[in-house]
């Protein structure tokens, strides 16, 4: 949902027109959820097969962002059900995309139905192209700016892990936060959400965690005990943490910490580490990199801190606008695999 386009890839769009759908333009067509009209505009958006429309509500003419999922298998509809429901489960709040509601949209010519969900429209651009124009004009975020998106980003995975269960969105990169109007930082994209953790043990667990991944989480963000599966480590909400330091580390050096390379991912080492103890960075970022390299890109996921005790050390260099934290009461995550 945060990586924008104008046009569909054609092979996509052979297979929905096979079902008699267009996949972009004005007028695409009108979709009832909930006993309101919506209309699309246009494509802005698109990943394997969903796609996100802006749109409007055609009773107060309201802006929103419309999400279509097209399914050949029936799996691929089950997933859909599991992000819209947690999705909605978590929405209203701060720093996450209002989710509004879904439907289920039946077509002829289509295996499996159509499933529809409307969402709050952002506006601005994401996180991911606010950062490429600043690696486009060599201008690096001051660390007033830095502070201003974490205390954002971090408020938003606190939020999602203070659920009961908890939530982990796994999927945490600038691709997938979007500037609202207002200025705001918005998290979006449940598509790869769990409230379930793995800890493959034997061969075919593995195998089949390592399937489910690779389908659910992007390369650059992932951690360590995510690739290395043969670790045996438990895959759960401490990966959300490891993505915000890949993220952190982003905002400061204007770079990423790892090569797109599990073996250098692993080694858990980033870049400017490899090269400097003590890079040079401005002086007010050196508490952030602190807390990043010894909180939160720490190989061992039992070692690394949990977004809570992230949150309390940014509380003490930074204003934090968020109050979040894990309740003894709350329901624990379920295993994905039970021995």
């Amino acid at each position: 949902m945060g990586t924008y386009c104008s046009v569909c890839p054609e092979p996509v769009n052979s297979l929905l027109r096979s079902f008699g759908i267009n996949s972009f333009g004005t007028g695409v067509g009108t979709v009832s959820i909930d006993g309101v009209d919506y209309s699309t505009i246009r494509l802005i958006g698109e990943g394997g097969s969903a796609f996100v429309y802006e749109g409007v509500n055609t009773q107060n003419g309201a802006k929103v962002a419309l999400k279509r999922c097209v399914f050949t298998e029936e799996e691929q509809r089950k997933r859909a059900l599991e992000e819209f429901e947690i999705y909605k489960s978590v929405s209203p709040a701060p720093y996450i995309v209002t989710f509004y509601s879904f439907t289920t949209v039946r077509r002829d010519r289509a295996p499996l139905p159509e499933m529809w969900s409307v969402m709050e429209l952002c506006s601005g651009p994401s996180l991911q192209e606010f950062i490429g124009n600043r690696i486009q004009s060599a201008q690096r975020f001051t660390v007033g700016e830095i502070y201003e998106i974490v205390d954002q980003a971090v408020g938003a995975v606190c939020y999602l892990h203070s659920r009961s269960p908890p939530v982990a969105h796994w999927d945490i990169k600038p691709d997938n936060f979007l500037f609202a109007a207002d200025g705001s930082l918005k998290l979006c994209d449940f598509s790869s959400a769990s409230r379930k953790f793995y800890n493959p043990k034997t061969s075919s667990e593995i195998a089949v965690t390592e399937s489910e991944l690779e389908s659910l989480m992007t390369l650059l963000y992932r951690a360590p005990e995510t690739l290395d599966l043969w670790s045996k480590k438990q895959i759960g909400c401490k990966v959300d943490v490891w993505s915000l330091g890949v993220l952190i580390y982003v905002l400061v050096f204007l770079e990423m910490p790892f090569e797109a390379s599990a073996a250098d991912i692993v080694d858990a080492v980033p870049k400017k580490y490899k090269e400097d103890a003590e890079p040079g960075i401005d002086e007010g970022a050196k508490p952030l990199m602190d807390i990043v390299m010894k909180m939160m890109l720490v190989k061992n996921p039992e070692e690394r801190a949990d977004i809570f005790a992230v949150s309390n050390s940014l509380s003490k260099i930074m204003t934090i606008s968020h109050s979040y934290s894990s309740s003894g009461s709350q329901e624990p995550q379920k295993p994905r695999f039970f021995n």
